[in-house]
């Protein structure tokens, strides 16, 4: 038998790694300020973070309730792959695939901000969602109706009691919950952070000339550890649109025309295309604009017109060892951190009736069944190829696509039947530019041939073009979705513990 003692040591010894472990999981912060990073300018006390009150602002973030047609979300135009921008996109997309007037900015350490928005016309986080949500070219909708809306579901009373003690649905509880998620969004494990922290991480020396080229030559406006002083220039970008005048909309100072917000340079690798209007896509366009396309207007930061001399000047080596730089900001485990990700959502989000939209055509003539035959074995192929990620492929086959469904126009169709058909092809063919245009990402061509493939089953299933076997596999916990000739087909890496499969 075990002495008294051995047993009140082992009891000991349980009772202390217990409450160890517990210790380490209650120490993990719910707002994880960096080391190496500011005091934050964020208000906490207004807004004391907690577990129910983040994860009600994230469901909220990726619920397209708060749109008027129930399509859009946070989400939709801040993806977590991007940095939460809306990545590839020149212009980001709302309601309707209506273009904004400006590139999706991306979401990270808002604590830091003062102001929001590329103008910063909104100068507190708790306020800054109603924006989109009341811009008729992104969600196009009022406050009062997202506020019913919740109050109606048979989630959201649930959620607001758990995290603000009673199921009242207001406006400040909705904002302060979406601030919440949002503020946890830190993003500060580069690898420039792990070596600025001493975690034995080295940078290069490619790297470290890039780093002191950066400090010496634009730290003036992307400055410290945030790398931006959150200001608002103008920086010779040429053929501005008058319609947009930047910072001058929310203050009318005719001197703050044509400006804008300075971006973080923190996560470029994820978050391209660059510029308030997204013109340029790569880094090498960004810089060789500092270089040698720098336009010399009233309204042209001072820093960027010094003797008469317009731009910075950097050689080509001098701009290689910046990119490389740069490439350390970028925070893979940011992007990758299931905290933040839309399928690690404790409640569901219910998801659109896709069938809803499915009407009942039958097609008698054998050309149109022909052409719609066709169109699926291209997009066959396009799925194929986003499988094995050979982009080029799937580039190629969705600039075939549209072509061939185009074919469907020459044919007799009745009235009804070609307006639905048009209103597909439309949405079809948005998806394959995109499709086409990430030729050189992964992800970029991922996330759009989710959309494809919701618009074409919806178009095959309204037609019912009598293709010999055709199956629509939808995963319950994400929005992955495809159509294929295979009854039993599973996507790499799709993370579905449940997919429903329906044979068309």
């Amino acid at each position: 038998m075990m002495p008294a003692k051995n047993k009140i040591m082992i009891l000991s010894g349980i009772v202390l790694i217990i409450s160890l472990s517990f210790r380490k999981k209650q120490d993990i912060p719910l707002f994880p300020a960096p080391a190496n990073f500011p005091k934050p300018s964020y208000n906490f006390s207004a807004n004391a973070l907690t577990n129910e009150g983040i994860e009600l602002g994230k469901t909220l973030f990726y619920d397209a309730i708060i749109s008027s047609d129930n399509t859009i979300s946070c989400g939709s135009c801040h993806q977590q792959s991007a940095g939460f921008t809306q990545h590839g996109h020149a212009l980001s997309h709302g309601i309707d695939d209506k273009l904004t007037r400006r590139n999706s900015m991306p979401l990270f350490n808002l604590a830091w901000s003062e102001s929001f928005g590329w103008d910063g016309g909104v100068h507190d986080l708790d306020l800054f969602a109603i924006s989109p949500i009341t811009n008729p070219a992104e969600m196009n909708e009022s406050m009062a109706r997202v506020l019913d809306k919740l109050r109606k579901s048979q989630q959201y009373p649930a959620l607001f009691k758990k995290a603000f003690g009673s199921e009242e649905i207001n406006t400040e509880r909705f904002l302060k919950a979406l601030s919440q998620f949002m503020l946890t969004m830190v993003s500060a494990n580069s690898k420039y952070d792990k070596y600025m922290r001493y975690e034995g991480v080295e940078l290069n020396e490619t790297e470290l000339a890039g780093m002191a080229i950066v400090k010496q030559k634009c730290a003036s406006c992307h400055a410290g550890e945030l790398f931006t002083d959150y200001s608002f220039r103008n920086n010779g970008l040429t053929h501005l649109p008058v319609d947009d005048k930047g910072r001058f909309e929310v203050n009318q100072n005719e001197s703050d025309s044509f400006k804008f917000k300075v971006p973080s340079l923190r996560n470029l690798g994820f978050t391209a295309p660059y510029m308030h209007d997204g013109r340029f896509k790569t880094l090498e366009e960004v810089l060789a604009h500092y270089t040698s396309t720098v336009e010399s207007t009233p309204f042209l930061d001072p820093v960027l017109n010094q003797n008469g001399k317009t731009g910075i000047m950097l050689s080509k080596d001098e701009q290689q060892k910046i990119v490389s730089f740069l490439r350390t900001l970028d925070d893979e485990d940011f992007i990758k951190n299931t905290r933040f990700a839309e399928n690690t959502l404790t409640v569901s989000i219910p998801k659109k009736d896709i069938d809803a939209e499915v009407v009942n055509f039958r097609p008698v003539s054998g050309k149109v069944k022909a052409i719609f035959n066709e169109s699926i074995d291209i997009y066959l192929k396009i799925k194929e190829a986003i499988k094995t990620q050979q982009t080029g492929i799937a580039a190629k086959q969705s600039d075939k696509l549209p072509k061939v469904l185009k074919k469907l126009n020459s044919l007799p169709l009745a009235n009804a039947e070609k307006v639905f058909f048009n209103t597909y092809l439309e949405k079809l063919s948005f998806d394959c530019e995109h499709i086409i245009e990430g030729e050189y990402s992964t992800e970029h061509q991922s996330e759009h041939f989710i959309e494809l493939s919701k618009n074409f089953y919806v178009l095959i299933a309204s037609f019912k073009p009598d293709y010999s076997k055709l199956y629509y596999h939808r995963c319950e916990n994400s929005d992955l979705n495809w159509l294929s000739d295979k009854i039993n087909e599973v996507f790499p890496k799709n993370n579905c513990d449940k997919i429903q499969t329906k044979k068309l």
